[in-house]
């Protein structure tokens, strides 16, 4: 018999070959990831990312991926506090945010400090590390909600300090000092200086970036499998156990509070250098919830699962500006999701003919019902044609459609047969269908966040544990 990973529970890996390969597109895509080994995928990630600037002149898409790479690097760090110790911390755009104003102080005009490149990024990380530590201290006695609650407030506080510091008086100072610059922010900040390579253009800070998220990936990957890592994931499993059988469960909450401090640290000063300023609005409780939202649909504790999140979340967002390209992408989403979840799948293809002959159907009776009802007919460059009429008040019916479509979600998930799931899912889709066409795809803004919304939902009922996430094995 071969021996087990060290670390590997024996009965976990007996059961994990029990359950032998998954079929279909799962296991082509499992057999196709386990074919290379790390360091190969790691080469080619890197390979692909110095490539990327190459392939395209427009700043715009190459800020997207350096937005994806700053997002990716903060991701990771938050990963090493919830995904690997378990310690569902609130507060971490706050450390982010330190490490912006501290490069602020460093670098800038504001104070009259101009340290160097290298020199300030040393000082920001050991310094967003020890805010770790100070945070972590008093929260070792708290453990899930009520963790959650403390580190939360300490990152309001980080923004209501920045916002409201302007006129601090200190003492043997006559005049107040402005220490933040409140709600505008520290403007004019020091582009970055490494080693004689100075970032001055959007595709310079592209390649910083992207160089320190594979060094950060780097080491957080061999944290993850040393003896600390290893300790994590026991004191995430079961804090209890861990402690009995003698592990340092304060030290390792400590460790991991400041090395996802120290990553988020460096990561708000390389973002203030790439912006020239700091704002509060930077570190609201928005970012917060995109950089759990790319934990959880990456998987928690899974690395790739965060790289390749951080670009739907950032990539997909901004590729539904466009339109046209983001009704392509509702109609394809809309086509999978069937495939996904409808069986047999050979009945896809009768409920898109019975949905296409509902949608004339309905236009033919609003044509035959209201005098000149041909302008009510969608625009020629549409998807639907002349599936779709739309009416003059096009918001007010729009509206009223995407709420009859969500009721009729409900009414669809609940329905125990199969033959009454099938009839309903035919004015379901076209009231879908209704609702983008008159409403969803006027408002991008209110369509990316509802994106994200639904794509967290359906991945927490079809794949609670994330799209790379490890399935818990547990004894019943």
């Amino acid at each position: 018999m071969s021996q087990s990973k060290i670390g590997t529970d024996e009965w976990v890996r007996q059961y994990q070959k029990r359950r032998g390969k998954p079929a279909g597109m799962a296991g082509v895509v499992q057999r196709v990831w386990l074919l290379l080994p790390t360091w190969a995928w790691l080469a080619l990630l890197v390979a692909a990312g110095l490539l990327f600037p190459l392939t395209t002149d427009n700043t715009y898409i190459i800020r997207v991926g350096g937005t994806i790479a700053l997002m990716a690097t903060l991701g990771l760090g938050l990963n090493v506090v919830v995904g690997y110790a378990g310690l569902l911390d609130l507060g971490y755009v706050a450390f982010y945010g330190i490490g912006g104003y501290a490069y602020a102080y460093l670098s800038s005009e504001f104070t009259t400090v101009h340290w160097p490149t290298w020199l300030s990024l040393i000082v920001i990380t050991v310094l967003a590390a020890l805010f770790g530590l100070l945070l972590g201290s008093p929260s070792l006695r708290l453990i899930g909600d009520y963790l959650a609650i403390v580190t939360l407030g300490f990152g309001q506080i980080f923004v209501q300090l920045t916002t409201s510091l302007t006129r601090v008086n200190l003492p043997g100072i006559e005049k107040p000092l402005n220490l933040t610059g409140g709600p505008n922010g520290i403007v004019n900040l020091d582009p970055v200086h490494l080693f004689g390579f100075s970032a001055q253009s959007v595709k310079d800070y592209y390649y910083v970036l992207f160089i320190v998220l594979i060094v950060v990936l780097v080491v957080v990957y061999h944290l993850n499998y040393s003896r600390i890592g290893r300790a994590w994931r026991a004191l995430r499993e079961d804090e209890l156990a861990a402690e009995t059988m003698g592990m340092p469960t304060r030290r390792l909450k400590l460790m991991a509070f400041a090395i996802g401090a120290a990553i988020a640290g460096l990561s708000g000063a390389l973002f203030a250098a790439w912006q020239g300023a700091v704002f509060p609005s930077n570190f609201d409780i928005t970012l917060l919830i995109t950089l759990y939202a790319i934990i959880v649909l990456g998987g928690l504790g899974s690395l790739p699962g965060v790289l390749i999140a951080s670009v739907i979340m950032i990539a997909v967002p901004e590729l539904l500006r466009d339109v046209r390209f983001a009704g392509l992408l509702f109609y394809a989403g809309a086509v999978l999701t069937l495939y996904a979840t409808l069986k047999p799948r050979w009945q896809i293809l009768p409920l898109l003919a019975l949905l296409a002959l509902f949608g004339l159907i309905v236009t033919f009776l609003v044509m035959a019902a209201t005098p000149g009802a041909s302008a009510l007919l969608s625009p020629p460059g549409s998807p639907v044609g002349i599936w779709i009429p739309l009416p003059a008040n096009s918001s007010d019916a729009g509206n009223l459609a995407f709420f009859a479509s969500i009721v009729m979600v409900l009414f669809v998930t609940r329905v125990k047969k199969h033959r009454w799931r099938f009839i309903a899912l035919i004015p379901t889709l076209y009231l879908l269908a209704f609702a983008w066409e008159t409403r969803m795809s006027q408002e991008p803004s209110i369509t990316r966040l509802m994106f994200v919304g639904v794509l967290l939902v359906v991945l927490m009922i079809y794949r609670p544990n994330g799209l790379l996430g490890q399935r818990r094995v547990e004894v019943v």
